[in-house]
């Protein structure tokens, strides 16, 4: 089974162009586990608005490089770190990229065990829903 594990974003990005094309469509599954910085989510300071947009990029080639994964049956996204203290309505923004990624199954979104996701985890997993983003969303 192709299973991989990653713990930057760049990492999937700059693995696709170092294996063969037809291994590259082999992978079915996909855990990337990180700490997302919340400097990259929009913001009305300017400076971080210049952080927002050098990471953002960054996030949008992970997930075009996940949508582009021809056998991708399971996604797994770990959200940790400096999430704690991001509230809900950010996250769909964050996620947005992700819209395009069809699987069999819901992809999952795991966010950190916080007080403050335990209590809004229904209203994050259905204000996605509505968003058209596909994943299923759990605190642990």
């Amino acid at each position: 089974m192709n299973t991989f594990e990653f713990s930057n974003t760049w990492s999937l990005t700059y693995l696709r162009p170092t294996i063969p094309p037809d291994l590259w469509d082999a992978i079915r599954e996909v855990e990337l586990r990180w700490a997302f910085p919340g400097h990259w989510l929009p913001s009305k300071d300017p400076v971080k608005t210049i952080y927002f947009s050098a990471g953002r990029q960054q996030w949008v080639e992970t997930c075009k490089a996940l949508t582009r994964m021809k056998s991708l049956q399971l996604f797994t996204l770990h959200l940790s770190g400096s999430w704690f203290c991001e509230p809900v309505e950010k996250l769909p923004v964050f996620l947005e990229p992700l819209r395009d990624l069809n699987l069999k199954q819901r992809w999952k979104l795991q966010l950190p065990k916080q007080p403050y996701y335990v209590k809004e985890v229904r209203n994050i997993d259905g204000d996605l829903r509505k968003r058209g983003i596909d994943c299923l969303v759990w605190v642990a």
